[in-house]
């Protein structure tokens, strides 16, 4: 039997989904779920279904011929998250620096994706940052202390390692506010200005510039990052404040995609952006 945890995790939740899904469609009841795996009742069931407790993979494979899937394709797929549930990521040691487990799916997220949108207000996204940018931001936190910063620090270079890799797409809208509110020294920004450039011109990375006078209001609602993972799982959307993290899933979704439409709809052009960008940093001398 799985052991409890005290945060159900996306890939928990999305596992539990499935298989209630799947359990429901079979008309099957979660007493006699439960009795088929030989757990005490059916409020272990519910845990599993809903992620608080995530299955093991042999657990998984019997409810899946309990339930009646003979597809291959389907079984891997639901087997394989499961496996994903319970793997540790490089980035768990750092749930000290992040707020808490909660924060972590993102950069399950982001190892996972094949698309990734963001579009930030104020700051510049995370995986486009350089040490020195970021490092200013977490100096100026006063939940951190000295070694806190160059931890969080740590972690936001190693997800970087994903723009090496190639392996995902990126699409950055950044607003023009951003490119002129200091963050550290001028020289810090400076050279964030130049790492952008730099990172916009690699094949897999796009970013735009949203100007002063785009007439998108959804914009001012705030920042938020989108991952496409591709099948079998649905896109998300990731949204961060002061108060805590938020995961947005189908059909819920759909607003932040059409969102996201819009403002890159009226976001400047790669090369327009670019010049827009050369010409902050220049101010930043």
């Amino acid at each position: 039997m799985a052991d409890s945890r005290t945060v159900a995790t996306l890939r928990s939740q999305w596992l539990g989904q499935r298989l209630r899904e799947l359990r429901e469609a079979s008309n099957i009841t979660l007493a006699d779920a439960a009795e088929y795996l030989g757990v005490r009742g059916t409020s272990t069931m519910s845990r599993y279904e809903t992620g608080i407790i995530p299955l093991r993979w042999t657990d998984v494979d019997a409810l899946l011929t309990m339930y009646g899937v003979g597809s291959q394709s389907q079984r891997s797929e639901l087997i394989d998250l499961a496996k994903e549930a319970w793997r540790k990521g490089w980035w768990d040691e750092y749930q000290d620096v992040v707020g808490g487990k909660r924060y972590l799916d993102a950069f399950w997220l982001e190892g996972r994706a094949r698309h990734i949108q963001t579009f930030n207000l104020g700051f510049i996204h995370g995986l486009l940052e350089t040490p020195g940018y970021m490092n200013a931001i977490f100096r100026d936190d006063s939940s951190l202390d000295e070694a806190g910063a160059e931890r969080a620090t740590e972690l936001r270079l190693s997800r970087q390692r994903i723009l090496d890799s190639g392996q995902a797409k990126i699409t950055a809208v950044i607003s023009e506010l951003t490119l002129h509110q200091r963050i550290g020294s001028p020289q810090i920004m400076r050279e964030q200005l130049e790492h952008l450039l730099t990172l916009g011109r690699r094949d897999n990375i796009s970013i735009r510039v949203l100007g002063y006078d785009a007439t998108v209001y959804r914009a001012l609602a705030g920042a938020f990052t989108l991952f496409d993972l591709g099948e079998p799982f649905t896109q998300v959307a990731y949204v961060e404040n002061l108060a805590g993290c938020l995961y947005v899933e189908s059909p819920a979704v759909d607003r932040y995609l059409r969102a996201y439409d819009d403002i890159e709809r009226a976001a400047l052009t790669p090369s327009e952006s670019a010049t827009v960008i050369k010409r902050a940093c220049e101010g930043w001398k």
